[in-house]
């Protein structure tokens, strides 16, 4: 497999996840948590853009590195790495989950990040 059809999906996508969390956090909140007190909103979706950058960040690294690096160890080495990155963001929201944080596990990320983790580490095994 050419490691540019692992890369290029994983960082796009989890890039534009993130553009979303930064564009409308408090729709984005809204979606996940229900309404959430007037008090919290600006707190959280300030939170939310944060988070968002965390993730816009791997998906530009990653798109970056993976059109900069020819196909070889290097672009494998980048893919276990940001299946490793993709890893602890889904250990994260189940650590979360597992300490009674989270009421009811979201199911978009329970289903992109273990689908980008296998694409990642399908694209560096194969």
């Amino acid at each position: 497999m050419n490691d540019m059809f692992a890369i290029v999906p994983a960082s796009a996508l989890i890039l534009l996840v993130a553009l979303r969390k930064i564009a409308i956090p408090i729709k984005f909140n809204e979606e996940i948590f229900g309404e959430i007190h007037p008090d919290e909103v600006h707190n959280s979706a300030t939170m939310r853009m944060l988070m968002g950058a965390g993730f816009g960040s791997v998906g530009l690294m990653g798109l970056i590195l993976g059109f900069s690096f020819e196909a070889g160890p290097q672009t494998e080495a980048l893919l276990y790495a940001m299946a490793a990155a993709f890893a602890l963001i889904l250990g994260t929201l189940l650590f979360a989950k597992q300490r009674g944080y989270l009421h009811e596990m979201p199911t978009a990320p329970m289903v992109i990040f273990p689908g980008l983790i296998a694409l990642c580490l399908a694209g560096a095994l194969i």
